[in-house]
């Protein structure tokens, strides 16, 4: 009974992460109320911030969307902050972007985080700072639909909605999912982590970001957080990400991704409190509960086999795992989708084994998890330092 009770609880978990959890958020994201547009003689100064080591004529792509917005053109500056490690002097991407950003240098030692420093101190007193990476593009109206967010409720910051390009089903319904929690997250206490790529802050709720630090969207968004506030969400705001990722490149953020989580709970131990994390419950659900899914599902397995075969319905639990078997080969040959079908329960197994890979990077304090994501062939080259992913 010992054994059957161990594996009820190891797949309750797993329940409760993967489907108890966002179905809660998806029928509470119904609450969540749409947001009047103010006029635009009423918006607030925004400054645009970004760092990224890419190649400037990538970079003037990106901030020439950014100021293609809607949003008031005497309303909206850019800065941009070259990470010093990619050794592309401050020149080149002056040249670049002919005088429409102002561009700075990222602090020693390098890295996103210093490189972010520097651009936010370097946007002097605006109303609203306004983070970017060069990865994505925003739509038209994503700027002033965060800014109106941020202005009707309650919050210290506002992210957006993460956008992938059309590939992997997998990972597109991923993003849905991350998109649909936050939604339901914000009709409650507020989001537990914001997306990088898209999220606009009160400068006053900015906190400097360690050097190395891989999530700093997940420790900007918690110390808006600990400060008492709210991370609003707006769905209406997209950065859509245009690249196309393979699964090893999927891989390989998913693993850099999840080892951040494991570096911000080392950083900041109170956020595993629930007397100091305002938002435990989800962070709880969200992140960690999420983190220890291998060990979920690894508990239950080996409890509930060892339970089965203790027991005389082994027999009939094995038929009726033959037939099922029998069944998924059958359909496999008929729709002659055999290999697809089997690199699909290949990528399914591999997805379980990146958990495993940040907490072994964390027991290590292995943080030099980057890797340089290609951009697509008909631009020049360029490292992704934007950190975003889906999370």
């Amino acid at each position: 009974m010992t054994l059957l009770l161990l594996a009820g609880i190891a797949f309750a978990c797993l329940g409760l992460t993967w489907v108890a959890y966002p179905a809660a958020m998806w029928l509470r994201a119904r609450r969540l109320p749409s947001v009047t547009i103010p006029d635009p003689d009423a918006l607030e100064r925004v400054c645009a911030v970004i760092a990224t080591r890419d190649d400037p004529s990538i970079a003037a792509r990106r901030i020439q969307n950014l100021l293609e917005s809607d949003y008031p053109r005497d309303r909206l500056r850019v800065v941009l902050a070259a990470d010093p490690a990619s050794g592309i002097p401050l020149d080149a991407y002056r040249r670049a972007l002919h005088g429409t950003a102002s561009v700075v240098a990222g602090d020693p030692p390098g890295g996103k985080a210093a490189t972010l420093n520097a651009a936010v101190r370097a946007a002097g007193d605006a109303d609203v700072l306004l983070f970017a990476d060069v990865g994505q593009t925003f739509n038209r109206e994503a700027i002033r639909q965060l800014v109106a967010t941020l202005r009707a409720g309650p919050f210290g910051a506002v992210t957006g909605r993460y956008e992938q390009r059309a590939g992997d089903p997998t990972m597109t319904g991923y993003a849905s999912l991350e998109a649909t929690i936050r939604a339901g997250q914000a009709a409650g206490r507020g989001v537990v982590s914001a997306t990088g790529s898209i999220l606009v802050l009160r400068p006053r709720y900015w906190r400097p970001l360690p050097d190395g630090l891989i999530c700093d969207d997940l420790f900007t968004g918690l110390s808006v957080v600990r400060q008492g506030q709210r991370l609003g969400f707006c769905r209406d705001a997209v950065a859509h990400d245009p690249r196309p990722f393979t699964r090893d490149q999927q891989f390989a953020r998913r693993v850099r991704t999840l080892t951040g989580l494991v570096q911000f709970m080392r950083l900041a131990p109170w956020s595993l409190l629930p007397w100091e994390n305002r938002v435990w419950t989800h962070f709880l659900l969200h992140k960690v509960f999420r983190l220890l899914t291998p060990l979920f599902v690894l508990v239950g397995t080996i409890a509930l086999g060892a339970w089965l075969i203790m027991n005389a319905l082994a027999l009939v639990v094995a038929a009726t795992v033959v037939m099922l078997a029998v069944m998924v080969v059958g359909s496999m040959f008929a729709e002659g989708g055999v290999r697809r079908v089997l690199a699909d329960v290949q990528w399914a197994s591999r997805l379980l084994v990146i958990p495993i890979l940040a907490i072994g990077n964390g027991l290590r304090g292995h943080w030099a998890v980057w890797s340089v994501t290609p951009q697509r062939a008909a631009e020049p080259r360029a490292g992704d330092t934007s950190g975003v992913g889906v999370r």
